[in-house]
């Protein structure tokens, strides 16, 4: 009996010890937990961009299979490191899930240069239009990486345009966790 009750007890005492160590998920769902904060590594932006991904497909008004991603800007219309790195996750993702074909960046650059826009921050029905047939994207994805000093979340937007009609068929959005590296990324250009 009492070799059942030191064993019981050495149960325990490591279930109770292995729970000190982490965060309980039931007491994080009742809320008497704080939740630890993401990392945010590869592991994290791909499931973050997965779920935009699915967004985007759950609001699609028109078919498309190939798609040009302009770097994600800031508000102010900057191309941050955060917005290069996730322009590069979206198109990485669209393929991985058999989404849409992506377009590479630099033939995207070059076609921009080309055709002389310079700002993507609002496209024009003419410019989505020029930019498809150049090209041969059925739309265009552009994005919008909103750092809203409010909370602990940078915003994700992604709007996809039709490149033959210039309107929206689609558009999804997403919170990064603002952790070091993503507010690090945020502010270089």
């Amino acid at each position: 009996m009492r070799k059942i009750l030191v064993f019981s007890a050495s149960i325990f005492l490591i279930t109770g010890m292995a729970g000190c160590a982490a965060v309980n998920p039931a007491m994080v769902s009742l809320g008497l937990a704080e939740a630890p904060p993401p990392v945010t590594d590869s592991v994290y932006f791909n499931k973050q961009t997965d779920l935009l991904l699915d967004r985007i497909r759950a609001s699609q008004t028109k078919t498309f299979r190939r798609v040009a991603a302009l770097d994600f800007i800031n508000p102010n219309g900057q191309v941050s490191e955060l917005g290069r790195y996730l322009t590069g996750k979206f198109s990485e993702r669209a393929l991985a899930k058999q989404s849409f074909k992506v377009t590479p960046q630099g033939q995207v650059r070059e076609a921009l240069a080309k055709l002389k826009i310079t700002s993507v921050t609002e496209l024009t029905r003419e410019q989505a239009e020029k930019l498809g047939t150049e090209l041969d994207v059925d739309a265009i994805a552009t994005g919008m990486v909103a750092d809203l000093q409010k909370g602990s979340d940078v915003d994700l937007t992604v709007k996809i345009i039709h490149s033959a009609s210039g309107e929206m068929v689609s558009a999804g959005s997403v919170n990064i966790y603002r952790s070091k590296q993503v507010q690090t990324l945020i502010q270089q250009f």
